[in-house]
Protein backbone atom coordinates (compact mmCIF):
# COMPACT_ATOMS: atom_id res chain seq x y z
CA UNK A 1 0.00 0.00 0.00
CA UNK A 2 1.27 3.57 -1.04
CA UNK A 3 1.22 6.39 1.73
CA UNK A 4 -0.70 9.60 0.36
CA UNK A 5 0.55 12.77 0.97
CA UNK A 6 -1.15 15.37 2.25
CA UNK A 7 -0.50 19.57 2.10
CA UNK A 8 -1.98 22.30 3.65
CA UNK A 9 -1.58 25.76 3.65
CA UNK A 10 0.75 27.59 3.99
CA UNK A 11 3.18 24.44 2.63
CA UNK A 12 3.81 24.72 -1.16
CA UNK A 13 4.67 21.93 -3.25
CA UNK A 14 5.65 21.92 -6.99
CA UNK A 15 3.52 18.94 -8.06
CA UNK A 16 4.16 18.96 -11.15
CA UNK A 17 7.39 16.74 -11.09
CA UNK A 18 6.97 14.69 -8.75
CA UNK A 19 6.53 10.92 -9.45
CA UNK A 20 6.63 8.10 -6.99
CA UNK A 21 8.50 4.51 -8.60
CA UNK A 22 7.78 5.92 -11.89
CA UNK A 23 4.55 6.60 -11.34
CA UNK A 24 2.82 10.25 -11.62
CA UNK A 25 0.31 10.38 -8.35
CA UNK A 26 -3.46 11.94 -8.42
CA UNK A 27 -3.32 15.63 -7.29
CA UNK A 28 -6.20 15.95 -5.52
CA UNK A 29 -7.46 19.31 -4.68
CA UNK A 30 -10.20 18.79 -1.11
CA UNK A 31 -12.93 21.89 -1.86
CA UNK A 32 -16.14 22.34 -0.16
CA UNK A 33 -17.11 23.52 3.22
CA UNK A 34 -14.62 24.75 5.71
CA UNK A 35 -16.92 27.65 7.65
CA UNK A 36 -13.93 29.50 8.75
CA UNK A 37 -12.92 26.28 10.53
CA UNK A 38 -16.74 25.69 12.65
CA UNK A 39 -18.08 22.83 10.01
CA UNK A 40 -17.30 19.60 10.10
CA UNK A 41 -14.03 18.32 9.66
CA UNK A 42 -15.07 15.61 6.10
CA UNK A 43 -11.51 16.01 4.87
CA UNK A 44 -9.71 14.71 7.58
CA UNK A 45 -12.18 11.92 7.81
CA UNK A 46 -11.88 11.43 3.66
CA UNK A 47 -8.03 11.50 4.18
CA UNK A 48 -8.20 8.88 6.35
CA UNK A 49 -10.74 6.37 4.71
CA UNK A 50 -8.12 7.27 1.31
CA UNK A 51 -5.08 6.62 3.82
CA UNK A 52 -6.64 2.68 4.36
CA UNK A 53 -7.50 1.82 1.01
CA UNK A 54 -5.02 0.38 -2.02
CA UNK A 55 -4.53 2.43 -5.30
CA UNK A 56 -2.61 1.71 -8.34
CA UNK A 57 -1.34 5.35 -8.26
CA UNK A 58 -0.13 7.25 -5.12
CA UNK A 59 -2.50 10.42 -4.44
CA UNK A 60 -1.26 14.21 -3.38
CA UNK A 61 -4.07 15.62 -1.56
CA UNK A 62 -3.99 19.45 -1.09
CA UNK A 63 -6.42 20.08 1.91
CA UNK A 64 -6.81 23.91 2.45
CA UNK A 65 -8.32 23.92 5.89
CA UNK A 66 -5.94 24.45 8.82
CA UNK A 67 -5.58 23.02 12.09
CA UNK A 68 -5.60 26.77 13.35
CA UNK A 69 -6.78 29.85 11.36
CA UNK A 70 -7.29 32.99 12.55
CA UNK A 71 -10.88 34.51 11.68
CA UNK A 72 -9.35 38.06 11.62
CA UNK A 73 -6.00 37.31 9.94
CA UNK A 74 -4.22 39.72 8.22
CA UNK A 75 -4.54 40.93 4.48
CA UNK A 76 -1.09 39.09 4.18
CA UNK A 77 -2.44 35.73 5.44
CA UNK A 78 -5.28 35.73 3.72
CA UNK A 79 -3.54 36.82 -0.02
CA UNK A 80 -1.45 33.69 1.29
CA UNK A 81 -4.31 31.02 2.25
CA UNK A 82 -6.27 32.04 -1.39
CA UNK A 83 -2.73 32.03 -3.60
CA UNK A 84 -2.02 28.39 -2.31
CA UNK A 85 -5.85 27.50 -3.19
CA UNK A 86 -5.61 29.00 -6.25
CA UNK A 87 -2.47 27.73 -7.31
CA UNK A 88 -3.13 24.21 -6.04
CA UNK A 89 -6.84 24.08 -7.60
CA UNK A 90 -5.31 25.39 -11.22
CA UNK A 91 -2.70 22.15 -10.38
CA UNK A 92 -4.77 19.97 -9.92
CA UNK A 93 -6.26 16.94 -11.69
CA UNK A 94 -9.11 15.85 -9.67
CA UNK A 95 -11.36 18.67 -7.56
CA UNK A 96 -13.59 16.78 -5.06
CA UNK A 97 -16.20 19.49 -3.82
CA UNK A 98 -17.93 18.47 -0.70
CA UNK A 99 -20.78 21.49 0.41
CA UNK A 100 -22.51 20.87 3.54
CA UNK A 101 -26.48 21.61 3.75
CA UNK A 102 -26.02 23.95 6.71
CA UNK A 103 -23.17 26.10 5.73
CA UNK A 104 -23.06 28.93 3.13
CA UNK A 105 -20.10 28.19 1.19
CA UNK A 106 -19.83 31.13 -0.30
CA UNK A 107 -15.99 31.04 -1.47
CA UNK A 108 -17.32 27.21 -2.83
CA UNK A 109 -19.74 28.45 -4.72
CA UNK A 110 -16.58 30.60 -6.39
CA UNK A 111 -14.44 28.12 -6.93
CA UNK A 112 -17.18 26.03 -8.48
CA UNK A 113 -17.70 28.36 -10.95
CA UNK A 114 -14.25 29.12 -11.60
CA UNK A 115 -13.47 25.59 -12.20
CA UNK A 116 -17.07 23.92 -13.30
CA UNK A 117 -15.75 24.42 -17.10
CA UNK A 118 -12.68 22.50 -16.57
CA UNK A 119 -13.57 18.78 -16.41
CA UNK A 120 -11.52 17.70 -13.30
CA UNK A 121 -14.51 18.42 -10.94
CA UNK A 122 -17.12 16.27 -9.19
CA UNK A 123 -19.39 17.92 -6.20
CA UNK A 124 -20.74 16.18 -3.50
CA UNK A 125 -24.17 18.12 -2.19
CA UNK A 126 -27.48 17.44 -0.23
CA UNK A 127 -30.44 18.81 -1.54
CA UNK A 128 -31.24 20.45 1.62
CA UNK A 129 -28.18 23.22 0.99
CA UNK A 130 -29.89 26.49 0.06
CA UNK A 131 -28.44 27.47 -3.26
CA UNK A 132 -28.45 23.39 -4.01
CA UNK A 133 -30.53 23.97 -7.26
CA UNK A 134 -27.94 26.72 -8.56
CA UNK A 135 -25.67 24.19 -7.70
CA UNK A 136 -27.16 21.27 -9.73
CA UNK A 137 -27.71 23.99 -12.73
CA UNK A 138 -24.38 24.65 -13.04
CA UNK A 139 -22.94 21.22 -12.55
CA UNK A 140 -25.93 19.72 -15.71
CA UNK A 141 -24.85 22.99 -18.01
CA UNK A 142 -21.19 22.26 -17.73
CA UNK A 143 -21.22 18.56 -17.32
CA UNK A 144 -19.70 17.91 -13.65
CA UNK A 145 -20.72 14.78 -11.98
CA UNK A 146 -22.88 15.92 -8.71
CA UNK A 147 -23.89 13.36 -5.71
CA UNK A 148 -26.56 14.22 -3.73
CA UNK A 149 -24.49 12.87 -0.93
CA UNK A 150 -22.02 14.40 1.92
CA UNK A 151 -20.85 10.64 2.32
CA UNK A 152 -17.01 10.36 3.05
CA UNK A 153 -17.43 6.70 2.16
CA UNK A 154 -19.34 7.33 -1.39
CA UNK A 155 -16.64 10.35 -1.83
CA UNK A 156 -13.47 7.94 -1.18
CA UNK A 157 -15.24 5.49 -3.88
CA UNK A 158 -15.60 8.24 -6.36
CA UNK A 159 -12.03 9.36 -5.73
CA UNK A 160 -10.25 5.71 -5.90
CA UNK A 161 -12.15 5.51 -9.25
CA UNK A 162 -10.26 8.16 -10.72
CA UNK A 163 -7.57 7.62 -8.60
CA UNK A 164 -7.20 3.69 -10.08
CA UNK A 165 -8.10 4.84 -13.60
CA UNK A 166 -4.38 4.87 -15.51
Amino acid sequence: MRKNKVFTPPHDYDNSRYTIDGVFPLNLFLAGTIDNGDSLEWGKALIGELDSCDTVRPIMIYNPRRDEWNANASKDEMDKQINWELYHLERADLIVMNILPNSKSPISLLELGLFARQSKMIVFCNENFYRYDNVRVVCESYGVPLYNTNDVLVIKNKVLEYANKL
